[in-house]
């Protein structure tokens, strides 16, 4: 099921991107520059610092504050590439609305796989194809550290499932699960709550063992490989058989093989989702340059 969520995401990112690539709003002012990844990885970093230092100080509005100016801020920069600015602030408020007083389960995958898409569209019109593979391989890095070493990742999951943030993917284990009614523990080992085995993370997927509940996967862990798959849409040619971008088609593969390697690791302990995912679509990116004769730098 998680899979079909990183799939939708890809499929739709690259629907939405000819609308985002009319309009004038990118990330980055140069999008061949190699700073990109290194302030995007800053931003990552200051931004994690707050939302822990926050959890750690049990000053929940804050963490709440702060995730709802990013998913405003991202559901408003998807909206204005389809409709005046005016116009994007009522639908921008009313998923506001909807995930403060109903964030159920399928409300939220709803929201998240539209919003990966778009945050992923975002930032793959907005860096050329070396400054996404250099973001790739730091955030595969960080990843590693920040859950296997650090695990101060962990720490941060543990914090976003607890005030039910709508930074997941949520899939429930049995028809009678409400997202809205579980309640999860605080003191609960790392990688473990009260709702069993887990995926979740901004930037991994981590795994425990469980007997009821959900599962969960962090969006992170869907909008970075989507980056590359949309990098190689817009910055590559089309070319290969019938004209499909293959280096793009590679990247989804990719993915999906990176997906299929993280679900093979040990369920009793957390694991890093991006180590897998970025090496798939980089694999599957390069596999797909080859075939179509590109050399993509």
């Amino acid at each position: 099921m998680m899979l079909l969520f990183i799939m939708a995401v890809q499929l739709l990112a690259l629907a939405v991107t000819p609308a985002i690539s009319a309009t004038d709003n990118r990330v980055f002012a140069d999008p061949a520059s190699t700073s990109n990844p290194f302030v995007y990885m800053l931003l990552i970093l200051a931004f994690t610092s707050i939302l822990l230092l926050a959890i750690k100080k049990k000053k929940d509005w804050i963490v709440g504050g702060f995730i709802q100016i990013s998913i405003a801020t991202s559901i408003y920069y998807l909206m204005v590439a389809f409709m005046t600015p005016w116009q994007a602030l009522l639908p921008t408020a009313a998923v506001l609305l909807l995930l403060r007083y109903y964030p159920e389960w399928y409300v939220i995958d709803a929201f998240g796989i539209a919003v990966c898409a778009g945050i992923s569209s975002l930032f793959g019109v907005s860096m050329t194809i070396l400054p996404t593979l250099l973001l790739l391989i730091i955030l595969a890095v960080y990843d590693a550290l920040s859950v296997y070493k650090t695990r101060h990742m962990v720490s941060l999951a543990e914090g976003v499932i607890k005030i039910k943030a709508p930074l997941l993917f949520v899939v429930p284990k049995s028809r009678s699960y409400s997202f809205r009614k579980d309640h999860f523990s605080a003191s609960a080992p790392a990688g473990e709550s009260q709702t069993g085995n887990s995926q979740m993370g901004s930037n991994r997927a981590e795994k425990a063992g469980g007997k009821k509940g959900a599962f969960f996967l962090g969006l992170g862990d869907a909008i970075i490989p989507t980056i590359l798959v949309i990098s190689a849409y817009t910055s590559l040619p089309a070319g290969g058989y019938f004209g499909v971008n293959l280096p793009a088609i590679g990247a989804m593969l990719g993915t999906y093989f990176g997906f299929l390697l993280l679900m093979t690791t040990s369920r009793d302990r957390p694991q890093a989702g991006l180590p897998f995912l970025n090496f798939g679509v980089i694999l599957g990116f390069l596999a797909g340059c080859a075939l179509a004769g590109i050399r993509p730098f």
